[in-house]
């Protein structure tokens, strides 16, 4: 799967600190201390307010920028990733300053209010009772990836925009997802960093005591193929996603438990296991020996397709998969055609059919 990349402002914000705003009447927050300014600054985006005014000492004003990003990196990721832009003027008088605010938004109140609403009734469609949380998970992931179809203008940035328009960017992939997940009572975390040389930003999320990447953008094909879910991003470690993904990776739970491995084990004996394992593409293959085995054990119980899915890293598909077909000379097999879907960190599904 290729997708184009996006380059975008990750809803960081432009700051202005010589603009001149005009001053509508509203409260003056007194705010004494840095952690004080933090916090307003933090709770007004939060409210998604587009003005606000504080006052603070001529020091702290001097400093603001540097208090602004302390804010809105507390923000809720949610609000944080929402933020457009970010402008403010300042009068000082003495030791004493009144710094005015203007912020706007990817998603107003109203729109962000929409969301959260629309989350809500999804959550009570798609998610059954009795669904364990990785379920959950996994109906999420396939609800947002079918849904949406990636914003090739790169002009949509919003879960907002995805929900109303179905079109939107990595931005608003990571956005939805951080939504349902957290209302869905799954922890999860907005993971920021680059991709094929590009901001772009996916989701982390906990399970069983353990972390794990979701790429809701790169698991859904560009150009959208409706109703189509990929799994190559779905629930994978740090080593793989560094494939293709970098980001300050101190700065994020670690991620290194294999969970695809962890469901073989338990689909062994557990029928709901084996189910899932099933439906995300099965276990990986990493090695010829291994994509061989599994194609004569097909071949010799005579199946007549037989589609999996397999760890390629750097190696040419065609090369490898013909070389293990090769070892099909002397079985009963006459003719055989294959085809694949690989993503970009290598894995791929292939998809096998013999005529016997």
């Amino acid at each position: 799967m290729k997708k184009k990349r996006i380059a975008f402002s990750l809803a960081a914000y432009l700051l202005a600190a010589s603009v001149v705003l005009p001053i509508a009447p509203h409260t003056v927050l007194a705010a004494s201390s840095d952690t004080s300014v933090i916090t307003n600054i933090t709770r007004a985006l939060e409210q998604k307010k587009t003005s606000f005014t504080l006052q603070m000492s001529s020091s702290q004003a001097e400093r603001v920028l540097s208090l602004i990003d302390s804010a809105i990196t507390k923000a809720e990721p949610y609000a944080r990733y929402t933020v457009d832009q970010f402008e403010m003027s300042t009068e000082t008088s003495g030791n004493q300053a009144t710094v005015t605010f203007s912020a706007s938004y990817l998603e107003n109140k109203q729109q962000a209010d929409y969301v959260t609403a629309q989350v809500k009734a999804t959550l009570k469609s798609i998610i059954k009772p009795g669904m364990t949380s990785e379920d959950k998970i996994k109906a999420i992931h396939d609800y947002i990836v079918a849904k949406f179809a990636y914003d090739e203008s790169l002009t949509r940035y919003s879960a907002y925009d995805g929900l109303t328009e179905g079109t939107t960017v990595c931005q608003g992939y990571a956005l939805l997802g951080y939504r349902m997940l957290n209302l869905a009572g799954i922890e999860t975390k907005i993971v920021e960093g680059y991709a094929g040389g590009d901001l772009h930003v996916w989701n982390k999320v906990k399970l069983n005591g353990n972390w794990y990447n979701i790429d809701l953008t790169w698991d859904d094909p560009t150009p959208d193929r409706k109703g189509e879910v990929s799994y190559g991003y779905y629930m994978v470690t740090d080593k793989l996603l560094a494939r293709d993904h970098t980001w300050k990776q101190k700065d994020y739970p670690a991620a290194a438990t294999d969970y695809r491995a962890q469901l073989v084990q338990k689909s062994a004996s557990n029928a709901a296991s084996r189910s899932l394992l099933n439906a995300i593409g099965g276990e990986i293959t990493s090695t010829k020996m291994t994509l061989q085995k599994k194609v004569l054990s097909a071949v010799n119980s005579k199946k007549t397709t037989l589609t999996l899915t397999h760890d390629f890293g750097s190696s040419q598909p065609d090369s490898l998969i013909e070389q293990v077909l090769n070892s099909l000379s002397g079985t009963s097999v006459q003719q055989y055609q294959y085809g694949y879907q690989i993503a970009d960190n290598g894995i791929a599904t292939v998809q096998f059919t013999f005529v016997y």
